[in-house]
């Protein structure tokens, strides 16, 4: 069998293999041997076996004694044993097997071949165990003699399928991958079934670099099996990102769709493979195709929809969406792709935002009124609350009207009483009655919210937020005491956020039982929070200029650079930020305030090369930080490297 070539049998005879293999390609694979299937079920059964045999309990204790002695690597003891087991009862395959792999152990490949010789009997019985002799023979390194016992191993029984299998294995395990794609070829044209051994070729194909024969054989699994898609996928996404194996597997699966266009499964590989090649106009035709022939009333459309809108191409999600609400406005799909238009917009205007493209009020401007028609062609629809809820979202986060806010988390409230909306919805409440200075009745919102739910992260939250209300108010012992209370296993923001505030209090409180740092800087964070800008920079420096070299100065420097960069004095900032560790090397800050410098410089100033020093001193100075990963980064960025 040549490489890439079929050949027939002739005259029940198989054509000469090439023998030289040293060029060949090795990996490592581990698949179980046909003989180590057949010692587990002859050990499964030993205690059947053993009775029906007739075989000497003295037989078995020496055995027992033999597999410690291996397991202690006693190898000399071991195989003495078991040579006499052997002798005494040579039909018990295991005492055989055990011996064979204790001899191969230790390398006495003749004595292991010797031992399978003897055992060998003609016809297809004797299959695996010539199979096993030539992987005996290639470990010894005799690969003329291995190759052809392989061969006789096929001639024994050309007409049955596992004989190529055994042989494939048995090549497999010693990592002759080119020499198995033969023999599983030679046996399809033997027994002239080009369906055979589908799934094992494309594996061996996709090992070798013939990516676009892989992708073949992956398609006519799904030619005999339509439902084998999912398996199908999970193999080419173990492959998918090594170089050619994408563009093999869509030609491929191109091909195939045009040579069966009402073929799902085709269309449906087609589709996945355009996703990962990030081709999204072409994905969405393959899906949209899949939609209309299998009449699935833009449920396919959908689920692409969403693909696509996680993966970032807005554009096609929502073409998607628009399609579904123009086909199918009446299926069960339509409200769904409503709402999903107006999430799409938001996430959308909120990825133009961090990015500061102007498109970013248009983008939030078209996501109202996606929600907006979705509450008017919907009345009482179970998602209605979740709409709502999202419309509170952009007015009190983009538009900074707290009023409308208010009034729709208070309709949540007021329509949907206990739903999960109306949770977070009294959640939202609370944080506006904060940023409106009306503590007693945050405190109340978050205490009723943390009583009723108890466990889960908004409870946490809630519970922290109680905690944030005490440290404002300078009433530390109650907030660390709730800080101490909460559970690790939260969201990461808010566990972090309580183990930061956790410490702060732990580390900071005296020596004046007024504890006035501590206090001025808890005063500074709420105006901060309210965006009372001007009097939290007032407040900051008043503290400072009165508290001397208070081990809290550093979180008061930091605290006050903050400030600066929201009342749009970035220059300022970013001279305090730089100036902030060679005041505080020692600070746990000192790194964080370079990164904060850097990205002012590279975000609102425009100074990607300053920023890009003020990353390299962060890296040389605090070589040990847990931003300098980050760091590294972003100075391939903006340097533009692409790597």
């Amino acid at each position: 069998m040549g490489s890439g070539r079929r050949t027939a049998a002739s005259g029940g005879k198989l054509t000469p293999m090439p023998a030289d293999i040293k060029t060949m390609t090795r990996f490592r694979f581990r698949l179980p041997s046909i003989l180590l299937i057949l010692t587990l079920l002859a050990v499964a059964g030993q205690s059947q076996s053993t009775r029906a045999q007739g075989i000497d309990s003295t037989l078995v204790l020496r055995y027992q004694l033999a597999e410690s002695y291996l397991r202690a690597a006693q190898f000399d003891r071991a195989i003495a044993l078991l040579e006499g087991l052997v002798e005494r009862s040579p039909e018990t395959y295991v005492f055989f097997d055990k011996l064979r792999e204790a001899y191969a152990s230790v390398k006495r490949y003749d004595e292991a071949i010797a031992l399978v010789d003897r055992r060998i009997v003609p016809g297809e019985a004797g299959t695996p165990l010539r199979a096993e002799k030539a992987r005996l023979q290639y470990l010894k390194g005799d690969e003329e003699a291995a190759l052809n016992t392989w061969d006789e191993t096929i001639r024994q029984v050309p007409d049955r399928p596992g004989s190529y299998l055994v042989v494939y294995r048995s090549l497999m395990q010693m990592r002759l991958f080119e020499k198995a794609v033969e023999v599983l070829e030679y046996g399809r044209s033997a027994l002239n079934n080009d369906e055979l051994f589908q799934t094992d070729l494309a594996y061996l194909y996709s090992l070798t670099g013939r990516h676009a024969d892989a992708a073949k054989e992956y398609l006519g699994v799904l030619e005999e099996n339509q439902r084998q898609i999912t398996f199908v996928r999970g193999r080419l996404a173990q492959q998918i990102e090594q170089e050619d194996v994408l563009e093999a597997s869509i030609t491929a699966a191109e091909a195939g769709v045009r040579r069966q266009p009402l073929n799902r499964a085709f269309r449906e590989l087609l589709g996945w493979l355009y996703l990962e090649a990030e081709r999204y106009e072409d994905a969405l035709d393959a899906h949209r195709a899949i939609d209309r022939l299998e009449d699935e009333q833009g449920r396919v459309l959908y689920a692409f929809a969403q693909q696509a809108s996680d993966a970032g191409a807005y554009s096609a999600a929502l073409e998607a969406y628009e399609e579904i609400l123009q086909r199918y406005p009446d299926a069960p799909s339509a409200p769904e792709a409503r709402r999903a238009t107006g999430t799409l917009y938001e996430r959308w205007a909120d990825r133009s935002a961090e990015i500061g493209d102007a498109s970013a009020d248009s983008l939030y401007r078209e996501a109202m009124a996606a929600y907006g028609r979705f509450i008017e062609a919907h009345a009482g629809h179970e998602l209605l609350p979740e709409v709502h809820f999202r419309l509170g979202r952009i007015h009190r986060e983009i538009l900074m009207d707290f009023d409308t806010a208010e009034a729709t988390y208070n309709l949540i409230l007021d329509l949907w009483p206990g739903s999960s909306a109306a949770e977070r919805a009294s959640f939202e409440l609370a944080r506006l009655a904060v940023l409106s200075d009306r503590m007693g009745e945050a405190q109340t919102r978050y205490a009723r919210l943390a009583d009723e739910l108890r466990t889960g992260e908004l409870a946490e939250a809630a519970r922290f937020e109680l905690a944030l209300i005490h440290f404002y108010r300078g009433e530390f012992e109650a907030a660390l005491s709730l800080t101490e209370s909460m559970k690790e296993n939260t969201s990461a923001d808010v566990s972090n956020d309580a183990i930061g505030l956790k410490v702060l209090l732990v580390e900071n409180r005296g020596p004046d039982s007024l504890d006035v740092p501590l206090r001025g800087l808890a005063s500074a964070r709420l105006l901060v929070r309210q965006q009372r800008f001007e009097d939290a920079l007032a407040a900051t420096d008043e503290v400072l200029a009165a508290v001397g070299n208070h081990p809290l100065v550093d979180e008061l420097m930091f605290e006050r650079a903050g400030i600066l960069v929201s009342l749009g004095r970035a220059e300022d900032a970013v001279s305090s930020f730089k100036e902030f560790p060679l005041i505080h090397p020692d600070s746990h800050l000192a790194d964080r305030s370079l990164f904060e410098a850097a990205r002012i410089e590279s975000e609102i100033l425009g100074r990607e090369a300053d920023a890009t020093a003020t990353l390299t001193r962060l890296i040389t100075d605090y070589p040990g930080s847990l931003l300098a990963s980050e760091a590294r980064t972003r100075i391939r960025t903006l340097r533009g490297d692409g790597t």
